[in-house]
């Protein structure tokens, strides 16, 4: 009995370092364990403290070369606590011949992302001396100040009604094209960094979140809440389920090869295709009106 014991490893940690007030928060729970043993995953049914359960992912046991098998879960939470962090661990519970032993993986901890400065933060006195007085001026004349205003918004009104469409479409181009931009440069940046390594799969975790979120912005649909079915039904594009389930294997499964590094590549292809049909939707758009 004690020998099982020792072969099993709970790990679980937040897949996000800090999140927004009811914003979806992701937790992996992985067991490393001999294949003999049974483990059961608490259900979201149970009670999390300040942490909503949403859903969730569990993956099938897979045994390496090793005779070890994995088995892993993706927890989703929300949380409404105005508190600074909050903590979480999730324990598996271990079949024995006699009853179920509960195994707990370290603490770990998610910070709150605030909107707005923390109020103890906010120094008065200095903010108050901040604040520029400027002297008083003398009164403008109303009448031509009036006359200004109006002439000012009738050329804008005539260049709004001649040119408004081109003017929005430009803008919603250059917005998007930007947030493509610093999506590709951030994406690349940890895909240059992926390996079959602790942090190297970290980065991995992290590009798949990244793309998920990008693809969320840019079609207005919850990718990052997705499951991969969910995904593969809103996203037709023939090479994404095996696309997915190679990066969830390496991920969640420790099953890292070359086909991974090919799988993140593919990744990145599909969102530039999805960004260029966007690009074609705003164009489609100006050209009906």
């Amino acid at each position: 009995m004690m020998q099982q014991e020792q072969e099993i490893r709970v790990f679980g940690r937040f897949l996000e370092d800090s999140a927004k007030i009811g914003q979806d928060i992701h937790y992996v729970l992985r067991v490393s364990h001999a294949p003999q043993q049974e483990i059961f995953f608490p259900s979201i049914n149970q009670a999390y403290g300040v942490f909503k359960p949403i859903k969730k992912d569990y993956f099938p046991t897979k045994t390496d070369g090793n005779n070890v098998s994995i088995d892993s879960a993706v927890y989703t939470f929300r949380q409404f606590s105005i508190q600074d962090f909050q903590t979480l661990r999730i324990p598996v519970a271990i079949q024995t011949e006699l009853d179920c032993t509960v195994v707990s993986p370290t603490q770990d901890t998610v910070y709150l992302k605030r909107l707005m400065p923390h109020a103890k933060d906010v120094k008065i006195d200095s903010l108050i001396q901040s604040i520029p007085v400027s002297p008083l001026k003398p009164k403008p004349d109303l009448r031509n100040l009036t006359l200004g205003a109006v002439s000012v918004l009738i050329v804008l009104g005539l260049v709004y009604w001649l040119l408004g469409n081109r003017i929005r479409q430009g803008l919603r181009l250059y917005l998007l094209w930007r947030k493509n931009l610093e999506f590709k440069r951030a994406y690349q940046r940890l895909m240059r960094n992926i390996s079959n390594s602790s942090k190297g799969l970290q980065n991995l975790e992290n590009a798949a979140a990244l793309w998920k979120n990008y693809l969320e912005r840019l079609t207005n649909i919850p990718f990052a809440t997705f499951t991969t079915t969910e995904m593969v039904d809103n996203l037709p594009d023939k090479r994404l389920e095996k696309t997915l389930q190679e990066v969830d294997s390496a991920i969640y499964g420790g099953n890292f090869s070359t086909q991974t590094l090919e799988a993140i590549k593919v990744l990145l292809e599909i969102a530039e295709t999805v960004y260029l049909q966007e690009r074609a939707k705003i164009n489609q758009e100006v050209k009906r009106s």
